[in-house]
């Protein structure tokens, strides 16, 4: 699949029967770099190539460099393996099932063609081709973009101890011992009320029972 996008990119963007001076190396970055993320091809690197075949050799060569380190970043090769069959299942699910659904509107519309001249079974099958191409294109385009930017996710632990330190201990609190802002009443002080009564026998009663 690396290969066939690169034989895709270079095919669209270079040929062999005009100059190289012609050939549009802007749009061949702009549609291989977002899928597989090489260095980007510079009119230095085709002086260096004598042919668009010995160019795709060249930038396979390094694309199949860049997905061995890829797959360097797994502890074992059947991880990568196994990542491998469960992104290219589900972009073919996904795929599909946006294929079932163009293919469906496509019957629904297919009628109309007969307004044209055109015979809407040719027609249909021609169309529906064309689909089934631009799908696969679409589940290969997608699943290797995906598996050169899948990231290995490890876990570091960390203990963290809690310290007492002069940045987060509690600066309000006093080192000395507490003092306390209102006198204390005891049972033969006289009421704070004014009555003349002993506290106990004021409203130290409640407080007292």
């Amino acid at each position: 699949m690396i290969s066939q996008q690169i034989d895709s990119a270079v095919s669209a963007c270079f040929n062999d029967g005009v100059s190289k001076d012609e050939w549009d190396v802007s749009e061949f970055n702009h549609l291989l770099q977002p899928v597989i993320p090489i260095r980007a091809v510079t009119y230095d690197d085709l002086d260096e190539v004598s042919s668009a075949e010995e160019l795709t050799e060249k930038l396979t060569e390094q694309a199949l460099k860049l997905y061995d380190e890829k797959e360097a970043e797994f502890d074992e090769p059947e991880q990568f393996r196994e990542v491998e069959r469960v992104i290219l299942l589900r972009v073919i699910d996904r795929k599909w099932m946006e294929e079932i659904d163009d293919m469906d509107q496509l019957r629904q519309g297919i009628g109309l063609q007969a307004y044209g001249q055109r015979n809407p079974v040719d027609e249909y099958k021609m169309i529906s081709y064309d689909m089934m191409d631009e799908m696969n294109t679409a589940i290969r385009t997608e699943t290797v973009q995906m598996l050169y930017r899948i990231r290995v996710e490890r876990k570091i632990e960390r203990e963290e101890v809690a310290k007492v330190t002069g940045t987060n201990k509690d600066e309000t609190a006093s080192s000395g011992p507490k003092v306390r802002k209102v006198k204390k009443i005891y049972p033969n002080d006289p009421c704070p009320c004014g009555s003349g009564k002993k506290y106990k026998n004021c409203h130290g009663a409640g407080r007292r029972a």
